[in-house]
């Protein structure tokens, strides 16, 4: 559709739109859809409607009307995009009940389609626009009492006509509509709006990008996951994406359009510091064109007696699996250790059709026995002849125990991959079974530019390893950096401060804080086939906005991992840990504060999501998190309990979506959500029995400067203040709220009985 198109369709519907309205249905007795129209005007709300939210996933003031799912289908073609939300509704009621959907959509959202099922008059559907919207917004609030509904003050809305629920029966319901996408450089951001708060039904979001040179798709809310559409050369290939969005907050995509690697900015204001927060988002097109280094890999396979049976036969198939992937004009190597430590060649050799047959030959000959010495097999792997010129050196470590042979201490490991290490080659470890040292190999990892996995015994090891090593096909740009040129002083504190690679069809999220409101150009560097290249976008600080919340919850998710392992690493070879020193009460310390300003849920910090949690209490908080460090980062180094730990330590400090960084794994392996935490839009609240507490009011003496009733009109004044700033679900949660707003603490009364 045209941008002309579009605005003749939009005026069509305004001024449809003051036409069209609905007269209230008969509360009982009446026959489904036979609702005369053109009865009311437009602003009155109909009263004897139950009115849906699909967002809230209920009725409004009607329990026995719920949402049981929601499907979203988005179609996105250059940068038009077409959502479908298909919604099933169920009535629990022993009576047929009159139902009206209200939907928050994008303020330039153009309405092209509503339908249900069964008799009823014409289905009809229309946009109100803000000042529409709110009016009839106001009246539902005020009639139906519901703090919920405050969440969509301020949205452009959908309203239907209505559609029958039978009773004890269930609706299905589809609605539609169109809106073009905005962006910066080669990104264009979608959004599909949902609830800030906790509760609501399954979601399944579904969206196909028809769009030419799509070098990848990008979610900073939700995990994805992405695969290519076959299509005719000359049309592309469309990119598929699906997402069961099962944490709270908007759905946000971002697509990157790009035929070479490419970057682009999100930014958050943070005045207080003078400057905010970034997110530099790189992407390489996975296109035959994209020009790649070289590729090296040695396999370091540990063939020592507990691999015994079928874990090894496994393990060997799936190095097997590996070297398939090699194409003719890569290397690869082979060595494998139990005591002591053997190997294919002296150095990786070019995998011909000759070179390959041995090396299968040399797999299928190795037999397990004997103890882990992983010091010196680290030692062969890393002293092999560089490659040099335009090569990507790794090792692919596959290990299941703890070092038992040979120099045994985790320092002594350490440092030799940090000293010994001259040609740069990348350790990406992967774990077998629950019996290795976890901090031991995650720090080789980190150290390295590289990743750790851990997989268990019974897993598919040809298919799990077999995946990891398809991730590190193509090196594009290697031992990258990001930074301001003209004033390095401008940004800082980077996450992760060691980068990884980008990888031809990957992408690459990196994090950090800038100082300063003049615009300013941001670049990462980095080696390619062709040298040194830079990629370098423009940063704006006047365009930087609260709706990127998602930019400094990301970045806190990743600091916190990155200092939990700080203190994980000193209790190193069972060296106790000096709670007192200055250095590691200031890493406790930001820890908490970190958790607590922005929701980030961790095993070390869940206490601040129990509702028995004493919030003004900061002492008594970071002595709880201390001892869950001491519990978990420092003595537990392995088992089952450490691998899980690994597990959630490798997820969160790659975090690269929000609705991770409210959840863990604990130590029993059962996820662990809280329902006693709200992120509302870059607002954190906490349940202490019936009331909601501002992240900022945590570790403070709390006292309230004013006190706000439900219904009145300075209640209504401090929802569009917030509107204003996109922060109104900070007031749209049950029970009392405790707001920082503008300097002062303001008890909110979400009371429905008063006045």
């Amino acid at each position: 559709m045209t941008h002309h198109a579009l605005a003749t369709l939009t005026t069509g519907l305004i001024a449809l739109a003051s036409q069209w309205s609905v007269t209230p249905a008969p509360s009982s007795g009446a026959a489904p859809g036979t609702t005369p129209p053109h009865a009311v005007p437009p602003a009155t709300p109909a009263h004897s409607h139950t009115w849906i939210v699909p967002q809230m996933g209920r009725a409004i003031g009607r329990p026995a009307i719920s949402v049981t799912d929601v499907r979203a289908s988005i179609d996105i073609r250059e940068r038009m995009a077409t959502t479908t939300l298909d919604i099933s509704v169920a009535n629990a009621s022993p009576r047929a009940e009159q139902a009206v959907l209200l939907v928050p959509v994008p303020s330039d959202a153009v309405v092209t389609g509503f339908a249900f099922e069964g008799p009823a008059s014409e289905p009809t559907a229309k946009l109100l626009p803000r000042d529409e919207a709110r009016r009839i917004y106001d009246q539902i609030v005020a009639r139906e009492r519901d703090p919920a509904l405050l969440e969509w003050a301020g949205w452009n809305l959908l309203r239907s006509s209505v559609f029958p629920v039978a009773p004890g029966g269930t609706q299905r319901v589809r609605i539609s509509w169109e809106n073009l996408l905005t962006g910066s450089n080669d990104r264009l951001d979608y959004l599909l709006p949902r609830s800030d708060l906790v509760g609501g039904p399954p979601w399944t979001i579904e969206a196909t990008i028809h769009w030419r040179d799509v070098a990848a798709a990008y979610s900073p809310s939700h995990e994805i996951v992405t695969e290519r559409i076959p299509a005719p050369p000359s049309d592309g290939q469309p990119l598929r994406i699906r997402s069961s969005a099962k944490s709270p907050g908007a759905f946000r995509l971002s697509i990157v359009r790009s035929s070479t690697p490419s970057v682009s900015v999100m930014t958050y204001p943070d005045p207080a510091s003078g400057g905010g927060y970034f997110l530099l988002l790189a992407a390489a097109p996975d296109a035959a064109g994209t020009t790649e280094l070289s590729r090296e890999v040695t396999i370091v396979l540990d063939r020592s007696g507990s691999m015994t049976g079928n874990p090894f036969e496994r393990a060997k198939a799936a190095i097997l699996r590996v070297l398939d992937g090699f194409g003719v004009t890569e290397r690869a190597n082979l060595i494998d250790f139990s005591n002591s430590v053997a190997r294919f060649a002296e150095s990786p050799v070019g995998l011909d059709a000759a070179a390959r047959s041995r090396l299968r030959e040399y797999v299928a000959s190795l037999r397990p026995g004997g103890g882990t010495n992983i010091h010196d097999s680290l030692l062969e792997a890393l002293r092999q002849p560089a490659s040099g010129g335009d090569t990507v050196s790794t090792i692919l470590f596959v290990t299941d125990g703890v070092p038992t042979i040979g120099r045994t201490k985790e320092r002594d490991i350490r440092d030799l991959v940090e000293r010994g290490n001259a040609s740069q080659r990348r350790i990406f470890v992967v774990g077998l079974g629950n019996d290795v040292n976890v901090p031991l190999l995650d720090r080789i990892a980190d150290m390295t530019r590289a990743s750790a996995a851990y997989l268990a015994m019974d897993d598919d090891l040809p298919a799990k390893i077999g995946e990891l090593a398809e991730r590190l096909r193509g090196p594009v740009l290697v031992d990258l950096a990001a930074r301001c040129p003209s004033d390095p002083g401008r940004v800082a504190d980077f996450e992760p401060s060691r980068m990884p690679d980008l990888f031809r069809g990957g992408t690459l999220v990196v994090l950090g804080r800038y100082r300063g409101e003049k615009p300013f150009s941001l670049s990462l560097e980095g080696r390619g086939a062709a040298g040194v290249h830079r990629l370098s976008v423009e940063v704006d600080p006047a365009k930087a906005s609260t709706a990127n919340s998602f930019v400094p919850r990301l970045w806190a998710s990743r600091r916190i991992a990155q200092m939990v392992d700080e203190i994980r690493q000193l209790g190193l070879d069972g060296a106790a840990i000096a709670w007192n020193d200055p250095r590691v009460r200031e890493l406790i310390g930001e820890i908490v504060r970190l958790s607590s300003t922005w929701g980030v849920l961790t095993e070390y910090t869940s206490m601040l999501a129990l509702e028995g949690s004493n919030m003004n209490d900061l002492r008594a908080l970071e002595l709880g998190c201390r001892a869950a460090l001491q519990h978990r980062a420092v003595e537990t180094r392995v088992g089952a309990a450490a691998v899980n730990q690994g597990d959630n330590y490798n997820r969160q400090k790659w975090e690269g979506n929000v609705a991770a960084s409210r959840q863990f794994v604990s130590a029993a392996g059962a996820p662990v959500e809280s329902q006693s935490m709200n992120q509302c839009r870059d607002k954190t609240f906490y349940k202490q029995g019936s009331a909601w507490t501002d992240a900022s009011l945590v570790g403070r003496e709390i006292r309230v400067d004013e006190e706000v009733l439900w219904g009145s009109s300075r209640h209504q004044q401090l929802l569009w203040q917030l509107v204003e700033q996109g922060r109104q679900s900070a007031i749209a949660m049950d029970g009392e709220i405790l707001l920082q707003h503008e300097g002062k603490t303001i008890r909110v009364c979400n009371d429905r009985t008063a006045p």
